[in-house]
This record gives C-alpha cells, structure tokens and sequence, in this order.
C-alpha cells in the first residue's frame, strides 16, 4: 500500500500546460533534488529523488524544454550536453556574482513571478524534497541547504495563506508544517487532490478513534465511580440491615447488596421507582448508618 507522500508524488508528477510553469516546475526540482558538478567535460546535473516519478518528470521536463536526452537509472539522472550551462542560468539556478557564476541561494524571483509558475514552483519542491507523515502526528516537510531559500519558500507558501516554519536539522533547513487543515491546503495547492482526500479521511477516523476513546475512558471512570460509592453504601448497609423495619428501605437496602454494579439508573428500573426515589432511600439508610 502507498504511503500518502508517494500518493501524493504519483499524482501531480506531470508537466505543466504552460512552458513558463515547466520552467518554474524543472527549477524546483533540480534546485531541491539536484547537484551541479563542474569539470573538464563541462557542466552536468545530477538528480536523485526516492520517488522515481520524480526522476523521471524531470527527464521529460529536460527533453521539453532543452531538447536534452537523459536517461534516468533507478531513481538518478545524469544531465549532461552543451545546453545544460544555459538551462541552469534559464532557471535560475545559477546567475552572475561581479565576474564570477555561482549558485543563487535562494529562490530566483523571475521564475516565481505569476500566480500559476509560483504554485508549479511549490509543486517541484514537494517532487525533489518533500514528505508527509500522519502515523502519530501530521507532519510535512521540505530540506533545503541553505537558510536564505528555506526562508524564500517559507514567503512563498506564506503568499498563499499556509503558516510554515523553518528550523536547523543537522546541516539541513527544514521547512515543515505540523497542521492537517495547512498541509491539506498545500496538497490541495500542488494539484494532490486524492491525497488530500486520504489525509482527510485519516484526519476523520483519528477524530473519530479519539472521541470513542474519551467515551470508554469516562465510562470506564463513571463505573468506577458507581462501584466506590455501592462499595461504601453496602458496607453501611450491612450493620444496620437488621434493624431496618420500613419495606421500602429494606427492599432498596437489599437492591443494592444484591446489585452492587448498578447506578441509581438501573437500581430504579429493579425498583420500579424512579431515580430521585432511589438516591433519596439510599441516603436515609446511610443517615441511619452514621454516613454521610
């Protein structure tokens, strides 16, 4: 059975309509799951991601946008060829420092720009990086390594109403969201719709488990309850039953010794009294037995 990050991955791993979210869609997901590697041969990408739909959206993205062959092996892609330097400078991955190139630490802001691109972006990052947990708590999260983009997509989910906070993990700056209702909104956001209807189901039954739960737990205090008081009348019972002369109060004296689980509720039913009756006859023969 899939696990809900899979689910969720499996259903929104497909390009974009639009050539500009496919921009938005391939820079996320190079920039979440990938590393750039500089040598004699030239540039190269590589792309690794536990999830091989992923992998292999990326791919198909590479050969959309840039013509670019790759093949992916498992769940690794190897990007290599002459256009690979202009397609990382086209996604903003890499941009100009005086003279020198080197690799944006945050989130180039042209290719978040429109409405559509920004929520292509939030989907690559999810593919490349993210995961979602529901086994005890709702728990989403997204790594990243450095904190200037950890705080760029913390404003980008923020420009579409979803509270996201960023903490240090080890070497890693982890963006997360601990709400059901906010990581439904997200899903929701990225185009995971059946994945929001698991998590939304998850989020009933858990709700539902809870409250049967707090039921039994305050059953199970009111029975105990029931009983430590019967305990208490019958002892009180016992040293005056034989001097007891009214019917009435013989009668509940013996409902009670021989009935010591009922609440006043089921001693009323064996009486055929009513509740108020009963709490009233108890309370004169604990009276009669110097209780309280």
């Amino acid at each position: 059975m899939k696990g809900i990050t899979a689910e969720a991955k499996d259903e929104i791993a497909f390009p974009s309509e639009d050539e500009c979210c496919n921009t938005a869609l391939l820079s996320a997901l190079i920039h979440s799951a990938g590393s750039i590697s500089f040598s004699h041969e030239g540039v190269g990408v590589y792309v690794t991601g536990e999830n091989k739909s992923a992998v292999l959206l990326t791919a198909r993205l590479v050969k959309l946008l840039y013509g670019g062959n790759s093949t992916p092996q498992k769940r690794e892609l190897g990007i290599k060829g002459e256009f690979v330097l202009e397609m990382l400078f086209d996604l903003g991955i890499l941009t100009y420092y005086g003279d020198t190139i080197g690799a944006m630490a945050g989130i180039n802001g042209f290719v978040v720009k429109s409405e559509c691109c920004a929520k292509s972006y939030l989907k690559g990052l999810f593919l490349g990086c993210g995961s979602v947990s529901v086994s005890k708590k709702y728990h989403l999260e997204m790594s990243f390594s450095t904190e200037a983009f950890a705080n760029d997509v913390c404003a980008l989910m923020e420009a579409f109403g979803i509270a996201a906070k960023y903490t240090v993990r080890k070497d890693k700056h982890v963006v997360y969201i601990k709400s059901s209702e906010a990581i439904s909104d997200f899903l929701a956001l990225i185009g995971a719709n059946k994945a929001v209807l698991s998590l939304n189901s998850t989020a009933v039954m858990r709700a539902v488990n809870m409250d049967t739960n707090r039921r039994i737990n305050c059953d199970m205090a009111n029975a105990d309850k029931v009983i430590e008081t019967s305990m208490k009348q019958i002892e009180a019972i016992k040293r005056i039953f034989d001097s007891l002369s009214d019917p009435k109060l013989v009668a509940t004296a013996k409902a009670r010794m021989e009935n010591p689980e009922l609440s006043y509720e089921g001693l009323a039913e064996v009486l055929k009294v009513s509740k108020g009756c009963v709490k009233y006859r108890l309370g004169r023969l604990m009276a009669l037995a110097g209780e309280k």
